[in-house]
């Protein structure tokens, strides 16, 4: 579904030449969850721009279903962190879930229905006609979902979506986004900087160096299917899954010189 072929990304600008991406190469089959943590600055953000045609590659490429991303391509949606910006403010909840839908010129009918059905997956049905500004922090983040899922993604990206929230409300958030994803069958991206979050979360964790970026492990997460936050975490198979990203997360901070294995 998704394939990262050698991908590189330079910034050029101001007299200076930054590698964000060094060379990055993995591919995610159709309806996984695949998690992406990394040392802080390690391009992760970059990475899930280039992936979502927002920003060129400078070498390399990204195919979403076969077909070269050269921009946004159809089937592909994004949640980003900054949920408060992502949302029109002056449109209700219902009116910014649809917009996207509008953007295609989706039937009105079409578009209330998806919208509707998106918002009740994510517990909103009773605020669809209240303004953002009048939410939680939570519940925008929950508006931004359904946006993404009301679109009917094959492909769904997600850039630290939870890191605004405070602590129950992003327990609330990674159990909700994994009901949604055992029900769409979506293919899911999700970069964060927390290897909990990550171990939780995915049926398996890409794990990147320190820029210039390369995948320095790729683990499988064989915790159970079904998933809870108190029995989870209290697995002693997460917590060693866990011990082991953070170790090789310390390692990964230092970059390799050429020729050396990481």
């Amino acid at each position: 579904m998704l394939e990262v072929g050698n991908l590189h990304k330079v910034y050029d600008g101001h007299g200076r030449r930054v590698t964000a991406v060094g060379d990055l190469t993995f591919t995610v089959p159709e309806g996984q969850f695949a998690c992406v943590v990394g040392p802080s600055g390690c391009g992760k953000t970059t990475l899930l721009r280039v992936i979502a045609g927002l920003l060129p590659a400078t070498a390399g490429e990204v195919r979403v279903r076969g077909s070269r991303v050269t921009a946004p391509p159809a089937g592909l949606a994004v949640v980003f962190q900054e949920y408060g910006r992502s949302l029109f403010p002056w449109l209700r909840v219902r009116d910014n879930v649809e917009l996207p839908l509008k953007a295609a010129r989706m039937p009105r009918a079409r578009r209330a229905a998806l919208a509707a059905e998106a918002l009740a997956a994510v517990g909103l049905s009773d605020v669809d006609s209240a303004y953002p500004w009048q939410l939680s922090g939570g519940m925008q983040q929950r508006v931004a979902i359904a946006r993404a899922i009301a679109y009917q993604p094959r492909v769904l990206l997600m850039d630290e979506p939870f890191a605004a929230v405070d602590a129950q409300t992003r327990a609330d958030l990674e159990d909700l986004i994994r009901s949604v994803w055992e029900r769409l069958g979506v293919t899911l991206l999700f970069v964060t900087h927390d290897i909990d979050e990550a171990v939780y979360l995915g049926q398996r964790v890409i794990v990147l160096s320190a820029a210039p970026t390369t995948v320095a492990d790729d683990l499988a997460i064989d915790l159970p299917a079904a998933r809870d936050q108190l029995t989870t975490r209290a697995d002693p198979r997460f917590t060693e899954l866990r011990g082991r990203i953070y170790a090789r997360i310390q390692k990964a901070k230092v970059p390799q010189a050429e020729g050396t294995p990481a």
